[in-house]
């Protein structure tokens, strides 16, 4: 008989149910299952067959293991020389859904036994954003290095804020994408419509377990300012996706940021929430990251931010939402 992972683990993000497991394709999502043994072996598919989606394995909240999914390989020895005592193990998608989307089919543990599954942390905490959510290049070693492998999510600014404000975090994020226009001045797949249309619908509908968000991050502008924009075109669009968001989650914290890449929505952005919140919306927040101080806070792939960069800016914000939430 198969791993349950319907009822013996903890899950992170947005997953499916399928017949033989359950799969997810959003950075950051994660399994955690806690079991007693020695020994422990996952069976996992690559079912895009892109060979591009990359896992994080800790033990006991401890990096043991950076893993590709090959697509002609489903069965991956994790740990064989564990203390036979209860471990906890976490996986962890590092990569986005662009570079694929993956399947947990099973678990086993030899001459082991499975336990209850963790429980979820106390906040529940959603990002809206871009590659620099994704942390696209964050782990790269030169500029142009910006393969799969070298993204990290767990050290994006965003997975790193869920660490800091102790909360589950659903990260919903997509390299190229913006909130008018995407990198180059496409319209086609923008990250509001993929938001209102395709995730929201689908945690209606399809995903296997609820998710209120009590914070919502949204990180959108960078790519609107790759290419010619009005200004208005952004702000308009903005406003159809705050909208939107308070209407499906009228109690939630919404914090607009921008940055560290390009700052050229930021003062089209603060007036926006401004506005809103003299309309009345009092839990609505602005804030800007700094600009990328080159070299001292080093560079990541084509520009983006690098692995320090990233928890600088999981501080900052961290400390900004503190700041306007005292539940936290």
């Amino acid at each position: 008989m198969s791993f349950d992972f319907i009822h013996n683990s903890l899950r992170h993000g947005l997953f499916h149910k399928e017949p033989d497991g359950i799969s997810c394709f959003l950075p950051g999502s994660a399994i955690s299952v806690c079991f007693q043994g020695q020994e422990v072996t996952l069976s996992v598919d690559d079912m895009s067959k892109s060979g591009k989606s990359w896992l994080n394995i800790y033990i006991d909240n401890l990096p043991v293991r950076v893993m590709r999914i090959d697509p002609d390989n489903q069965i991956y020895q994790l740990a064989d020389d564990l203390e036979d005592v209860p471990h906890t193990l976490t996986l962890q998608k590092r990569t986005e859904a662009g570079f694929g989307t993956i399947k947990f089919t099973d678990l086993t543990t030899e001459n082991g036994t499975f336990l209850p599954p963790p429980s979820p942390k106390p906040h529940k905490l959603m990002i809206i954003g871009d590659s620099i959510t994704c942390g696209y290049g964050n782990e790269a070693q030169i500029p142009c290095d910006c393969d799969a492998s070298r993204e990290n999510n767990a050290l994006a600014y965003s997975a790193l804020l869920g660490d800091f404000l102790n909360a589950e975090t659903l990260i919903v994020g997509a390299s190229g994408t913006g909130c008018y226009q995407n990198f180059g001045g496409s319209k086609e797949g923008r990250m509001t419509d993929y938001f209102m249309e395709n995730i929201c619908p689908d945690l209606d509908q399809k995903a296997l377990d609820p998710f209120e968000p009590e914070v919502i991050v949204v990180n959108l502008g960078t790519n609107d300012w790759s290419a010619p924009i009005e200004p208005t075109d952004y702000t308009n669009r903005y406003r159809n996706l705050t909208d939107f968001i308070r209407s499906r989650y009228p109690a939630a914290e919404l914090f607009c940021v921008i940055g560290p890449m390009n700052l050229g929505p930021s003062p089209y952005l603060e007036a926006l929430v401004r506005t809103l919140q003299e309309e009345g919306d009092t839990h609505i927040h602005f804030m800007e990251f700094p600009l990328i101080k080159r070299p001292e806070e080093g560079m990541g792939g084509s520009g983006h931010p690098s692995i320090k960069k990233h928890h600088q800016m999981a501080v900052q914000l961290s400390e900004f939402i503190k700041q306007k939430c005292s539940n936290f």
